[in-house]
């Protein structure tokens, strides 16, 4: 049976990890980046209701119709955007979840294998 390498594969599985981590960071800015849009529209929205109140010529005008669907618009698109961001997101968990496993999993099978060999070795030169 041929010996096997961890410290190989522990390189590997280490890269792999990187990889679907690499893929992860741009989705999380990304998400981050259209929930603060989100936050200064809501803020955008509470201030307009507040001044619209002050002003008269606001509704006599209809602006507070076409602030009010430019609103309605921009806040379904960024919700959308950030729906299909989550989307990618909860896939790119999936794939990293399963990387840190064989990760894991790699280099516990390398610590077993580095302790098999010290009790091996130990047991070899403490009979002499």
């Amino acid at each position: 049976m041929k010996k096997v390498r961890f410290s190989d594969l522990e390189k590997i599985t280490e890269a792999a990890f990187q990889k679907e981590y690499d893929t992860l960071r741009p989705l999380l800015e990304a998400e981050a980046r259209v929930q603060q849009q989100l936050a200064r529209l809501d803020a955008q929205a509470r201030q307009c209701r507040q001044d619209s109140a002050a002003a008269d010529g606001y509704r006599v005008t209809g602006t507070d119709v076409l602030w009010n669907g430019r609103e309605s618009a921009t806040r379904r698109q960024l919700n959308t955007e950030l729906a299909q961001l989550r989307a990618q997101k909860l896939s790119a968990m999936d794939a990293l979840r399963e990387a840190f496993g064989r990760k894991q999993a790699v280099t516990t099978l390398s610590a077993d294998q580095k302790a098999a060999r010290k009790r091996m070795l130990h047991k070899r030169f403490s009979s002499f």
